[in-house]
């Protein structure tokens, strides 16, 4: 299943900000409760890094048929990590290799994301010697641990009904409710370490295709497609590549907002027709000699239309 991948290819430091809309869904429900991540201060749903890593995974598992590490078809259960790298090792190991870390290295959300081996240092596998079997990996790709919606959202209350019943005891199914956001535009924030990336032999095609997983593994492909996650639509994804690594700006997730219009709040957003894109501070980064240029990737024409006007602003391909 994995790719051959070019690790000679260059990564820069970049910041990530991707756009999706969800309508009468639940976007990332509490794993506890079930129920819509929320703050109820700034009245903001909240989407988790666990979740966004989730919908690129699956994407490039199911989709791409590339191999990853965090998975449910190790031939093993996702939890049970000593008994899924043994099972990589013998399966997933195209290079042969006898390095537990080199073979963590092989799967793409290792690349991405990191990740961690807890096997003995050296260990045999079916009469096969092993070493650096306890060995961690930081991401170089990293997303926010909470990523706000733009606007404001009101919960609203949803009843539902079971045909079957819990147990043989009841004689009809149960009733239950849970809450839905009837429209949120929620903005992902991520960052591309270059220095880190070497550790893990990240390239830049892995980014490209961590970008389509990104894109399309969130509007209805992969694990998006759900009864919970039916809804959503990319709409814009942006990558901002500084000029030299020590560069940074501040606040790259508050450079694009947006301003409710026809009398309409955030909480009575129900789609796109109800507000504009303030771009004003994106578009200033033209002027800004730490950014080396902005890639970005929308289907949107109106938006594509304002970012295309700018030189520093290339559209990428997906």
């Amino acid at each position: 299943m994995s790719k051959e991948h070019n690790t000679n290819q260059d990564v820069n430091k970049s910041e990530i900000l991707f756009l999706y809309e969800t309508s009468y869904n639940i976007p990332n429900g509490d794993p506890f409760t079930g129920e819509q991540r929320y703050d109820e201060e700034t009245k903001k749903i909240l989407v988790s890094d666990v979740r966004i890593k989730r919908f690129i995974r699956t994407y490039l598992e199911d989709v791409k048929n590339l191999s990853i590490y965090v998975s449910e078809k190790t031939g093993a259960g996702k939890t049970d990590s000593k008994n899924v790298l043994k099972w990589l090792a013998e399966n997933r190991n195209e290079k042969q290799s006898n390095d537990i870390g080199e073979i963590l290295k092989q799967l793409i959300d290792v690349r991405l994301f990191g990740g961690i081996s807890t096997l003995d240092d050296k260990l045999k596998i079916k009469d096969k010697d092993y070493i650096n079997g306890h060995v961690q990996f930081t991401g170089p790709v990293q997303f926010a641990l909470l990523n706000p919606s733009l606007n404001e959202v009101d919960l609203r209350m949803h009843q539902n009904t079971t045909h079957f019943t819990s147990n043989e005891s009841n004689a009809q199914g149960s009733i239950g409710t849970t809450t839905l956001v009837p429209y949120s535009l929620i903005q992902i924030h991520g960052w591309v370490n270059p220095k880190v990336a070497e550790t893990t032999g990240l390239s830049s095609t892995d980014l490209e295709q961590m970008y389509e997983g990104l894109w399309y593994g969130t509007s209805g492909e992969g694990s998006s497609f759900s009864r919970s996650k039916v809804g959503q639509n990319s709409v814009l994804l942006v990558e901002i590549v500084y000029a030299e690594s020590n560069k940074k700006i501040y606040g790259a997730d508050r450079l694009i907002s947006i301003k409710p219009k026809n009398g309409k709040k955030g909480e009575t957003i129900r789609s796109m027709d109800d507000y504009d894109f303030d771009f004003t501070k994106l578009t200033a980064l033209q002027e800004d000699k730490r950014i080396a240029n902005v890639r970005y990737y929308t289907e949107i024409p109106e938006i594509d239309e304002e970012l295309r006007k700018h030189d520093k602003f290339v559209k990428m391909e997906l």
